[in-house]
């Protein structure tokens, strides 16, 4: 199975260039709905939290969204997450992290897991975040 980060970062993506209706949405990603145990309802708030989210005929059963500012990538989450390690100067908890990650950003312990994974400079080692600049 796809991992959900991937799949939500793709469905961002497509908002930046389509907009898309709230069925097209959900009924697109059938499988991430299920392995993340959302709802259309659910998929609806998620799609209201994103930052610069358009949404046209809000109050309908059927609204369509479209991003219309920019959208953090896994790519750019693991280098905000390298800000604030180095930042702090020090290795940091997952708790504290979240925490410090910007305002309106959505990053599940699993996404940030992934971005950790994928940047070339972060490990996690136990529950500890470190910059690996070597």
């Amino acid at each position: 199975m796809a991992d959900p980060l991937m799949e939500l970062q793709a469905i961002k993506k497509s908002l930046l260039n389509n907009t898309l209706s709230l069925e097209k949405v959900y009924e697109n990603r059938p499988m991430l709905w299920q392995q993340l145990s959302w709802s259309q309802a659910q998929v609806r708030l998620w799609l209201i939290s994103l930052p610069d989210m358009k949404i046209d005929n809000a109050d309908s059963i059927n609204p369509n969204y479209h991003l219309g500012g920019s959208e953090i990538t896994g790519d750019d989450l693991g280098e905000i997450i390298a800000k604030i390690v180095e930042a702090l100067g020090r290795p940091v908890p997952m708790a504290e992290l979240r925490k410090k990650l910007p305002a309106g950003t959505i990053a599940t312990d699993p996404m940030i897991k992934a971005a950790i994974q994928q940047h070339p400079h972060l490990v996690m080692t136990g529950p500890l975040i470190k910059l690996n600049r070597s």
